[in-house]
């Protein structure tokens, strides 16, 4: 009776962490796709935003070059 009993139990136990288990990751990736999507989409906006902060930032001080060089004589 042991014989039988033991083993059908440790599989049954083994089955119900296993299933535990794997519920668990199936959270976790979930919460991991979700953040990989808030990257990327963070990436994207980035990618469209910094030209035009670049550009915002470089203009003023070519035109302020390009004025103190008329300044100077060269």
């Amino acid at each position: 009776m042991e014989f039988v009993i033991g083993p059908v139990l440790g599989l049954l136990l083994g089955m119900k962490f296993t299933d535990y288990k794997s519920k668990e990751l199936e959270a976790r990736v979930k919460r991991l796709e979700g953040s990989v999507e808030l990257v990327t989409t963070s990436a994207t906006t980035m990618e469209a935003e910094m030209p035009k902060k670049m550009l915002a930032t470089i203009v003023p001080i070519a035109q302020a070059v390009k004025k103190l060089n008329e300044q100077v004589g060269l």
